[in-house]
Parts: C-alpha cells; sequence; structure tokens
C-alpha cells in the first residue's frame, strides 16, 4: 500500500480542509514524503520529545480537520506543544529523536530507515519553523489507498 504525506503550512482548518493529493500546487510550504502514518509518527514523535506515555497523547492529538472515511484521506492539525517542540529542535535533537523513532517504527513493520527519519523531521521541523514565525498551523494530509 503506498502512503502518501504532505505537511504543510496553513491560516486555518478552513484552507487546509481544501488541500487533496491532488492540488499540490498550492503554493504553501510543504513537504511530501511516503511509507508511514503521520497520524501515528506524530504521536511517537511527541512522545520521544516529551517522555509522555503515547495513550495520554492521544486524548489531545492529532486534531482532526478532516476525519477520515472510507476514501483512505484524512486532514489533522499538529497540536501546538509538537510544533513547537519541532520548531525549537536543533540538528542534533533532531537526530536523537530521528534514530528513536525509526527503531520504533521498524519493530512496528513500518520500517523507516534512520536516514529517513532524520529527513522527514528536519522538513517538519523546518516547516515548524516556518509555521511559529509566521503565526499560522502545521497540518498535514495522508492518503492511505
Amino acid at each position: 500500500m503506498a502512503i502518501t504525506v504532505e505537511f504543510f503550512v496553513a491560516p486555518d482548518d478552513v484552507s487546509a480542509a481544501v488541500m487533496r493529493p491532488r492540488y499540490r500546487d498550492h503554493g504553501r510550504p510543504a513537504v511530501m514524503f511516503e511509507g508511514f502514518f503521520p497520524d501515528e509518527a506524530v504521536l511517537e514523535w511527541e512522545s520521544l520529545f516529551t517522555g509522555e506515555p503515547i495513550n495520554r497523547i492521544t486524548q489531545r492529538e492529532p486534531r482532526m480537520v478532516v476525519p477520515m472515511a472510507n476514501d483512505g484521506f484524512e486532514v489533522f492539525e499538529m497540536g501546538p506543544p509538537l510544533r513547537t517542540l519541532l520548531a525549537g529542535a536543533g540538528a542534533l535533537r533532531l537526530g536523537e529523536i530521528a534514530d528513536r523513532w525509526a527503531a520504533l517504527e521498524s519493530r512496528a513493520d513500518d520500517e523507516v530507515s534512520s536516514e529517513a527519519a532524520a529527513g522527514i523531521l528536519e522538513a517538519v521541523g523546518a516547516l515548524a519553523r516556518e509555521a511559529v514565525r509566521a503565526g499560522r498551523g502545521l497540518y498535514c494530509w495522508y492518503f492511505a489507498p
């Protein structure tokens, strides 16, 4: 199954809700990936940053903007705590989190190499900095047919 993922900066939920896989020339700061479930990844990232158990994080994260339906499409907003952590993390911290996340993913049979994880977290961290700087939200859509 090919999972397509796009993290992007948007001013609000209404703007984020119209994002779709076919709407790639939207002009917003964005990064695209494949091969992992981002709604699970953001929970793991926050847990790795904070040490808080995932089951407590799931009570507040991620906030759905377009809940998944039978079409395999979803849009969510990454909450301010994780957005701030990613925006403030340096390359060394992001690399540490990436290594730990890759180890989690390999145990879950949804493999993301340490190198790929580092690239993902660096790119999403840069988007988080842009979102914080602009006073906007950091959103994600993904399609898992």
